[in-house]
C-alpha cells in the first residue's frame, strides 16, 4: 500500500507540473495573445501580424480577443484540474483519474491540432511536452485507482 500511495504522489507531482505548464500557457494567452498569435498568424497565412493588425485594426482586435477567450478558458480548466488533483486524485479516487484524463488529453490535443494547422512548431513542441506529461503522471498510478480491493 505504501508503494502505491507513493506512485499516486509521484503521478501528482509530475502532473503539477504539467498544470503549472499549462497556467503558464494560459496566462500568455489571456495577457499577452499576441505572442502566441504572432507566431500562428505568421505561419497559417505567411502574412506578418504587425502588417495585418495596422491595416486591419478591428479584425486583430477580434482575433486578440479570441485568444483571450481561450487563454481564460484554459485557466478556469486547470484551476478545476488542480482542484481535483489536491482533493480527490491523492485519495485516488477513480472518478479523478478519468477526469484529469479527459480534461488533461482534450485539451491539449485540441491545442495540438490548431498549432499543427497554424504552423506554430514552437507551442506545439510544449504541448507535446504537456501531452507526455499527463500520459506519464496517469500511466504510473493506474494500478493504485484500478486494481484496489
Amino acid at each position: 500500500m505504501a508503494e502505491a500511495k507513493k506512485s499516486v504522489q509521484i503521478s501528482s507531482a509530475i502532473l503539477l507540473i504539467m498544470m503549472i505548464l499549462v497556467l503558464i500557457y494560459a496566462f500568455i494567452t489571456l495577457f499577452m495573445p499576441q505572442v502566441i498569435v504572432m507566431r500562428s498568424f505568421q505561419g497559417y497565412t505567411g502574412q506578418s501580424w504587425a502588417e495585418f493588425a495596422g491595416s486591419n485594426p478591428t479584425v486583430a482586435g477580434y482575433i486578440l480577443g479570441l485568444e483571450r477567450m481561450a487563454g481564460g478558458l484554459g485557466f478556469v480548466i486547470s484551476f478545476g484540474a488542480l482542484f481535483v488533483l489536491f482533493t480527490a486524485y491523492k485519495k485516488a479516487e477513480k472518478w479523478a483519474w478519468f477526469y484529469i484524463l479527459v480534461v488533461g488529453v482534450l485539451g491539449w490535443v485540441n491545442n495540438l491540432v490548431a498549432n499543427v494547422i497554424f504552423k506554430n512548431p514552437m507551442t506545439t513542441t510544449i504541448i507535446i511536452i504537456g501531452l507526455v506529461l499527463v500520459t506519464i503522471g496517469l500511466l504510473i498510478p493506474v494500478k493504485e485507482f484500478f486494481c484496489k480491493k
